[in-house]
């Protein structure tokens, strides 16, 4: 037997699962989700004109004239 098996999962009795908190979990999730576009949506920008002004910087301090 390979050493990466795993056995499956025994399925859970149905009594013992916790809908509310399944529910509570997926409305955060949807709200995290809703929110990412408008916090994320300008870090890419961010990081290539970052990373243009350093490379333009370095070769202006070590350009041999």
């Amino acid at each position: 037997m390979p050493d990466d098996y795993h056995p499956p999962v025994p399925r859970r009795n149905p009594e013992d699962i916790d809908l509310s908190a399944i529910k509570t979990d997926l409305e955060f999730l949807m709200e995290r989700v809703e929110r990412f576009p408008r916090e994320q949506a300008l870090k890419p920008i961010y990081t290539m004109v970052g990373s243009a002004v350093i490379v333009i910087a370095w070769i202006e301090l070590f350009w041999q004239h």
